[in-house]
């Protein structure tokens, strides 16, 4: 992916700009709902091959799925004990920022490249397990010196996927192609299509942790603590790597 985004970027500067009276003339407005969520953009020539976009999207309790039958440990700590299964739901939660580049390998049609980066919080989805054992709301998960515990049964926790950022800060560089421009230099309204894939790297499983002097953080889990549900979690995360962006945006250029 890295390569890719090197490369793609490497072709962008080798590219014409065109005139520089025509870069940055207009600005466009965008609304896009896609696989990436629900997005506002701003968007601006450079020249007659690239657009800049930038903006912000989030998908927040959007497309949420059930594992009814996951296996944890009946004790906290105890992956070699008996288990129970408890009902696990993950919504996606992701919001983030976006700094992208359409590449026109003609200066006047609609097929694009794109290359850039969606950056923020590395939550991707939250996941909310119900019916816990007692142990859970008393012991707690161990983390580090931190305990991670349920409420009456109830613990929230989320798939974060920080890509080639940090936990703190995520930055999942995005290759993709499309067609149609956000800057139409003909219309004022103009449709755009993009489908592409976004680098999280491998996601991890994150809950809130309280540590022996009081103070809280998001720590963690590591998959032993859940049993025979980590293979589950660990195959559906492996599939995450790489999420596909599939979106349509409708831009109206304001000047």
């Amino acid at each position: 992916m890295k390569r890719i985004l090197s490369l793609t970027l490497a072709l962008a500067l080798t590219l014409p700009f065109g005139a520089g009276a025509q870069s940055f003339n207009h600005l466009s407005l965008g609304l896009g709902a896609g696989t990436d969520g629900l997005g506002l953009e701003l968007a601006s020539p450079i020249g007659s091959h690239l657009e800049l976009r930038a903006g912000y999207g989030m998908a927040l309790g959007l497309l949420g799925y059930t594992f009814k039958d996951l296996s944890i440990p009946e004790h906290p700590g105890s992956a070699s004990g008996s288990s129970v299964k408890v009902p696990i739901t993950a919504k996606l939660g992701m919001s983030d920022a976006r700094l992208l580049l359409n590449i026109y390998p003609s200066g006047t049609g609609g097929f694009h490249f794109t290359v850039g980066a969606y950056m923020g919080a590395q939550r991707f989805a939250r996941a909310t397990a119900t019916g816990l054992p007692n142990d859970y709301n008393t012991a707690g998960i161990e983390v580090d010196d931190y305990l991670v515990k349920a409420d009456g049964g109830v613990l929230d926790a989320y798939l974060g996927a920080p890509g080639l950022g940090a936990p703190a800060f995520a930055v999942k560089p995005y290759v993709g192609v499309g067609f149609g421009r956000a800057v139409d230099p003909d219309k004022r309204v103009s449709f755009v299509f993009d489908l592409g894939a976004q680098y999280q790297g491998k996601p991890g499983i994150w809950a809130s942790g309280e540590g022996l002097t009081g103070r809280v953080k998001d720590v963690q889990i590591a998959p032993e603590s859940l049993g025979d549900a980590s293979a589950t979690i660990d195959k559906y995360a492996g599939y995450l790597t790489f999420w596909p962006t599939l979106n349509f945006h409708l831009y109206v250029k304001l000047f």
